[in-house]
């Protein structure tokens, strides 16, 4: 059963729009201080528009910033800062330079299309250990924690698979009964016949 994830499934209850996701996420970890540059290929067959998109944990997916495929403009959303996290396009390469990441960083990325369906490519685990400030030390967990916390950021898909998994068997009974109940009245029919002739 292929999976949808969290952002997808947020965005198209918003726009009410097809949804097609490529690509499983992929985990990348880095250090504070490092740059990192995603990236996606412009699946679109003509111009369209396209952005990248952040979320953290289970919360509502945060659009960094967007643009028309075929302009050079670029808009910066939800305090996004462009100093921070550029985005252009490269022959058909969209890309998104954060510089400087840190904790706050850490987050599931995806590059997201639109023309006619929402399409979802590049999803990326970005994950920043946390550090002191005063001495660029691991900060150490409570006893009993693990060093990284274990999320799981899509129980929302569970839920809706299992309520879409029982609504397709009881539409599925009702099909089947449907057609039983068709089946017995042609065969009463035909019996009732049998005996007027």
């Amino acid at each position: 059963m292929a999976r949808i994830y969290v952002s997808a499934l947020v965005l198209y209850g918003f726009c009410l729009t097809p949804v097609m996701l490529f690509s499983p996420p992929l985990s990348v970890v880095v250090h504070p201080g490092d740059n990192v540059t995603l990236q996606c290929t412009d699946v679109l067959k003509g111009p369209g528009h396209v952005a990248w998109f952040k979320q953290v944990n289970v919360s509502e997916p945060l659009c960094i910033a967007s643009m028309y495929s075929s302009q050079p403009y670029v808009k910066h959303h939800n305090g996004f800062q462009p100093s921070h996290m550029e985005m252009f396009i490269s022959k058909r390469i969209i890309v998104l330079k954060i510089t400087e990441v840190d904790v706050a960083d850490s987050g599931l990325y995806c590059c997201g299309m639109y023309n006619e369906y929402f399409i979802f490519t590049n999803m990326t685990f970005l994950m920043v250990p946390g550090y002191k400030d005063s001495d660029k030390e691991p900060e150490k967990c409570p006893e009993g924690e693990d060093d990284e916390p274990i999320t799981y950021p899509f129980p929302l898909v569970d839920i809706l698979g299992v309520v879409t998994a029982v609504l397709l068997i009881v539409i599925l009974i009702l099909v089947l009964k449907i057609i039983q109940d068709a089946k017995r009245q042609n065969t009463e029919r035909d019996s009732q016949r049998q005996l007027q002739n």
